[in-house]
């Protein structure tokens, strides 16, 4: 698997192969693509600790949930406003982390990862069903999570 930082310049060199590799896919949407892509990510993330590479808290901004930012402003000892007003801006009726990166990731880690927000817990959304609705966000991911990548990369050799 890529190390976190080699994985930009190799996504540039296969982003437009992915692309069209996206376009067959979505074509032929395979009967096994949830199935293999969700035995890819147990695979995978049994092999990497999310925690080591980083890559989407530096580059992402999470949308909040309601609950989000009620539980993380508690754990600060915010209010949900305080909260709202001091990391958060809105984009097209969602809540996002204020900036480019995350205001929570500090050379320790993450300062809030037992109470994170829904959508950095989930992410990248490859144990998730219906894999060919979120084939464009698949690919994108790419340049951000070696997983991500390792499993495109599989994909094309497979189909």
């Amino acid at each position: 698997m890529l190390a976190p930082d080699e994985l930009r310049k190799a996504f540039k060199m296969v982003e437009e192969e992915n692309w069209a590799f996206r376009a067959f896919l979505k074509a032929t949407e395979p009967d096994d693509l949830d199935r293999v892509v969700n035995e890819w990510h147990k695979t995978l993330f049994a092999e990497m600790d999310c925690r080591s590479c980083q890559n989407c808290c530096k580059s992402m901004t999470p949308a909040l949930t309601n609950k989000d930012v009620a539980r993380i402003a508690g754990v600060l000892g915010l209010t949900f406003d305080d909260f709202r007003t001091k990391y958060l801006k809105e984009d097209g009726g969602e809540w996002i982390v204020n900036g480019k990166s995350c205001p929570f990731l500090t050379n320790d880690g993450c300062s809030i990862y037992d109470y994170r927000p829904k959508a950095c817990r989930e992410y990248p959304y490859t144990d998730k069903k219906e894999t060919s609705s979120r084939l464009m966000s698949l690919v994108a991911n790419c340049a951000v999570c070696p997983v991500v990548f390792e499993i495109f990369e599989k994909l094309k050799k497979r189909y």
